[in-house]
């Protein structure tokens, strides 16, 4: 499972042309923490919208909207993501029920996918929403011992209900992605341009830095979440 971040892009964008994100679903911008983590699609903006990172000896795509995952639109990246997530070839793809037409999609692309609500063995990839707070413990161990983990969803209702203080340590989400280095925020994710990039895209280094220090003066001192150091895909 050891790969590079650029080795892990190029396997993430193999063929995909194009962003045909859907246009009705609102999604969050995300933040990303540590060496772990990279960028995937990127707005005009310099928002992050889709992420992936390493933990363990498995891996995870983060989505900025659960409706990203259940789009035909996105079929070749979604294609892409469930192979590189896949340690084990030939294992199938679990997905909870609370995203059940991606299971179409994915078929149709070949990949052996099948609704299935826990994560019984002998699974190589689950796909789950993020706003599930019943199999963190389990979510979290999937994926260390070398399970793929597809989740999507975004932060900013939940945050409109429970308090922008408390995103990064309590959106059900983050209880699992943060161990990754991956947040899902309250902020909300601008629909304009999407290009598609042939490196990892690079975010500039003061965009980087003011979402650090918003994260900083907010959640991270209030409930004690601590930054391990700035990306290297941050550029100046």
């Amino acid at each position: 499972m050891v790969t590079t971040p650029t080795r892990a892009f190029e396997a993430l964008m193999d063929g995909v042309t194009s962003w045909n994100v859907p246009k009705d679903p609102v999604p969050c911008e995300l933040l990303l923490i540590g060496e772990a983590a990279f960028p995937v699609m990127v707005n005009d903006k310099g928002q992050v919208l889709i992420a992936a990172s390493s933990y363990g000896l498995g891996r995870l795509v983060v989505v900025s909207h659960e409706g990203y995952l259940m789009d035909a639109g996105l079929a070749p990246f979604l294609r892409n993501a469930v192979g590189w997530l896949c340690a084990s070839p030939g294992a199938p793809t679990g997905v909870h029920p609370s995203l059940e037409s991606l299971v179409t999609i994915l078929q149709a692309c070949g990949v052996q996918a099948q609704v299935q609500s826990d994560l019984g063995p002998p699974l190589g990839v689950y796909c789950i929403n993020a706003y599930n707070d019943k199999m963190t413990a389990e979510l979290i161990q999937f994926v260390k011992h070398g399970g793929g983990l597809l989740i999507g969803g975004q932060a900013w209702y939940w945050a409109s209900q429970h308090g922008r203080d408390n995103v990064l340590s309590r959106f059900p989400g983050n209880q699992v992605t943060s161990v990754a280095g991956v947040y899902f925020t309250d902020i909300y994710g601008d629909k304009g341009r999407f290009k598609v990039s042939k490196k990892i895209p690079k975010i500039p280094l003061q965009v980087g830095y003011r979402k650090f220090q918003t994260c900083k003066s907010r959640d991270l001192h209030k409930n004690k979440v601590s930054f391990t150091g700035a990306p290297g895909w941050l550029s100046g």
